[in-house]
């Protein structure tokens, strides 16, 4: 419980720091499903501080343009399991294996966040998440490439 409220901590501060309305942020990590606006949301202000000021709807026009989304995206859907992975693995740039290279398939980058131990080893492309577990999934893939503080 203690590690829990550790990561959902430096999590929160994390995005604080990067200037994500603490409402915005707020309303994602209590709700019960993620969506497709709140992760473009997310990503959006994560690649750009001129961001911040996006709706969800907005944020995820920018990243159907972009190439993030299909053009059929709607920012209320829940987003799956495998469509966050690839989002992570295309947003913070974490290279992958073999297959996710030559492809960029939504099924090679949930293998790479499974092997990398960011997602549970009972886990299913096809789950949703709550937007804690989505937040947390996130946050580790933005430490994937972020220096530390510790170790410097």
């Amino acid at each position: 419980m203690k590690q829990r409220m550790l990561v959902f901590l430096v999590f929160f501060f994390s995005l604080t720091v990067y200037g994500q309305e603490a409402r915005r942020v707020t309303e994602i990590l209590e709700a019960p499903l993620l969506t497709k606006g709140q992760v473009a949301y997310i990503t959006a202000s994560w690649l750009s501080a001129d961001n911040e000021s996006l709706d969800f709807q907005q944020a995820t026009q920018l990243m159907v343009t972009e190439g993030f989304f299909s053009e059929a995206t709607n920012a209320s859907d829940p987003i799956r399991l495998d469509e966050l992975s690839n989002i992570c693995m295309k947003t913070w740039n974490i290279p992958g294996g073999l297959f996710y290279r030559m492809t960029k398939a939504n099924r090679y980058a949930f293998k790479e966040l499974k092997a990398l131990g960011y997602l549970s080893a009972n886990a299913d492309p096809s789950f949703t998440v709550t937007g804690f577990q989505g937040m947390n999934i996130m946050f580790k893939c933005m430490e994937y490439n972020t220096p530390s503080l510790l170790t410097e």
